[in-house]
């Protein structure tokens, strides 16, 4: 590190002598912002410039300083024992408000650092990081840009500030003693080892901000907790760790977090802390993304605009990392919309549930929309953002998992589109949790003498009807889950050999998935539309007592279905995507199993089933196959 040394101390002097906290320089804006706290910031200075051995650590220190203005810490103040029963509690409670006013912890407070933070607690920071750096193997190969983002910072995002580096240092005493006296130890194995070693930790949501001290005692939260945990500890052990996110996955309703690990060539691992290590598959390098990013230390806006026409997501000091996960392509298109007023940038949004989420963000060209590293197999919207709202700056386009682009033009002729019953490929998307159930009988209520006397070993359509090989006498029957299967089921018919349908009184497992109201009675009410969704996804049960035994002859039985496959005597409503968003194109009652429109051929559209009031996925014409975007 010597050369790299003298080659800082050079530039290092270079700016000292062209820019002074005395002049005008951001610099001395920064220390302008501190107000009363500016003394504070000036010690860190003072006590970095007086041995000249300490230049490089006044270089870390004037990053720190000049990247502080918007860092903050966002907590209660309240005794964290309060904090973490309220953090626990949030997640069975559905009145939050009732909670925090029970415990009395109020609103969060928030405290600027530029406002409040100490010359002690910088200066201590700022030894305890260089400290680490020196004197670990790896170190030499720690770039000084890698280590000011990387090692030196010292917080993760808005939580409590502590002095955590000494913490991290006490707790992991011997581990720390074992890397530094290891010569050949890189750094993604002393990632791997601390990896290890960190408690495991039980995901939950709602968790407020937490220092490296809440994290260790709670152990509990989400993949931010996780991998912030593993950033206090790696960091403060000398390992260069970052926080990686993609704010929305493919198909989840949101993002998730990790970490990457910087190698000695530059080159970062990802791993996802506490959880998997470098090397090893997790979510975020594996499950379907548009795009990746990495949170900085650095104040970096991606311009500088007004904050209106800046989605939220680009407020944050972040940095695209896309180019260093697989699956992704670059894209160029057309400009088909401008706006009178020019940011000149154009923002990047995915699908999901009906909403066009922004992901990713380019540079406005003069005749193209040029987007670098984008998700496969992926439906996207160009958009302008102003004041706060997404406005359309060209056509939807799919990109497939070969890469290939499929533009969907609302321009584009129209063309007959027939839609038949869809039921086998799209409507029962839950068939298949029917596989290894079974209908059982008993002539007890507890079902403790049961026997099966049906199991579905086939994927079951609409209406399968089963005539057992010999007519079956119980007073109890039902049908049983199989793993993994919900009990999802539409409906259940049993017959006498005269045809009659068997009547009787619901029993079952109470309850449904997510207290949403499919209940096992669902399976009874003589509507395919409605079904049962268990709260448990094993061993669910629905069923009936028939008060007396009776005879069977013949099951029938539907799995759970979403109810918007095509069926003869309702009315259908197709939609199509346009420049001002979702347009009706025209209604439609099915005859039989079919409905048809007249639509452009190569737009993206949606199907609603009004009689069911019920809408289905998006889709569009591909390579002559209707194509469902699930």
């Amino acid at each position: 590190m010597k050369s790299l040394f003298e080659y800082l101390l050079y530039s290092l002097i270079f700016s000292l002598v062209s820019c002074s906290p005395k002049m005008d320089c951001p610099l001395e804006d920064v220390l302008k912002l501190a107000g009363k706290n500016r003394q504070e910031l000036e010690r860190v200075i003072e006590h970095f410039s007086k041995n000249p051995t300490d230049s490089l650590k006044l270089k870390a220190a004037e990053f720190l300083i000049l990247n502080m203005p918007g860092k903050y810490t966002e907590s209660y103040e309240a005794p964290w024992e309060d904090i973490a029963t309220v953090n626990l509690r949030w997640t069975s409670s559905s009145d939050k408000s009732r909670v925090l006013n029970t415990y009395k912890i109020g609103d969060p407070i928030r405290r600027y650092d530029i406002d409040h933070i100490t010359a002690d607690y910088l200066i201590s920071n700022i030894d305890l990081a260089f400290e680490v750096w020196d004197d670990k193997p790896w170190g030499k190969h720690i770039s000084f840009e890698t280590f000011c983002e990387e090692i030196l910072p010292y917080r993760i995002g808005n939580e409590p500030l502590e002095n955590w580096r000494e913490k991290v240092l006490a707790s992991f005493a011997d581990l720390n003693y074992s890397l530094k006296e290891d010569s050949a130890v890189t750094a993604v194995e002393a990632c791997t080892r601390v990896n290890d070693i960190l408690p495991r930790f039980r995901m939950d949501k709602d968790f407020s901000n937490m220092s490296f001290t809440q994290l260790m005692a709670t152990t509990r939260g989400t993949c931010d907790s996780q991998a912030s945990l593993a950033i206090f500890v790696m960091r403060g052990l000398g390992i260069p760790v970052t926080f990686d996110f993609t704010p929305q996955w493919r198909s989840l309703p949101t993002g998730h977090s990790w970490n990457s690990v910087c190698d000695s060539t530059g080159q970062h691992i990802s791993f996802l802390g506490t959880e998997t290590n470098p090397h090893g598959l997790h979510q975020g390098n594996t499950y379907q993304k548009a795009k990746a990013y990495r949170k900085t230390f650095r104040n970096q806006p991606i311009a500088e605009i007004e904050k209106q026409h800046i989605p939220p997501l680009f407020h944050d000091n972040i940095v695209d990392i896309s180019s260093e996960h697989n699956n992704m392509t670059n894209v160029s298109i057309p400009i088909k919309y401008r706006q009178d007023i020019q940011t000149g940038f154009v923002f990047l949004s995915m699908f999901y549930d009906f909403e066009w989420r922004i992901t990713g963000h380019t540079e406005l060209d003069s005749d193209s929309i040029r987007f670098k590293h984008v998700g496969k197999d992926i439906l996207y919207l160009p958009v302008y953002y102003m004041n706060e709202k997404q406005v359309p700056a060209g056509d939807p386009f799919y990109i497939d998992s070969d890469g290939v682009i499929y533009h969907l033009n609302s321009d584009s002729s129209d063309s007959l589109i027939s839609f038949n019953s869809i039921t086998s490929e799209y409507d029962l998307l839950f068939y298949d949790r029917m596989i290894n159930g079974a209908f059982e009988s008993s002539k007890s209520a507890d079902f403790s003498d049961s026997e099966a006397i049906h199991r579905i070993s086939t994927l079951p359509m609409l209406h399968n009807k089963i005539k057992l090989k010999q007519p079956h006498t119980c007073q109890f029957i039902r049908y049983k889950s199989p793993n993994d299967g919900w009990c999802n089921v539409s409906e259940i018919t049993f017959y006498d050999a005269s045809g009659k349908v068997i009547e009787g009184k619901h029993i079952g497992t109470s309850g449904s998935w997510d207290n949403l109201g499919n209940t096992g009675e669902n399976a009874f009410d003589g509507d395919i539309f409605t079904f049962y969704d268990a709260s448990e996804a094993n061993n669910s049960w629905t069923g009936l007592d028939f008060g007396e035994e009776k005879e069977i002859s013949t099951i029938q039985y539907s799995p759970r279905i979403i109810g918007i496959g095509i069926y003869e005597g309702h009315e259908y409503e197709l939609f199509c995507w346009e420049k001002n968003g979702w347009q009706s194109i025209e209604k439609k009652i099915a005859t039989e199993q079919t409905v048809k429109f007249s639509a452009p051929r190569d737009a993206l559209f949606y199907i609603t089933n009004n009689t069911l009031k019920r809408r289905g996925n998006v889709f569009f014409v591909k390579e002559s196959h209707i194509f469902f975007y699930n």
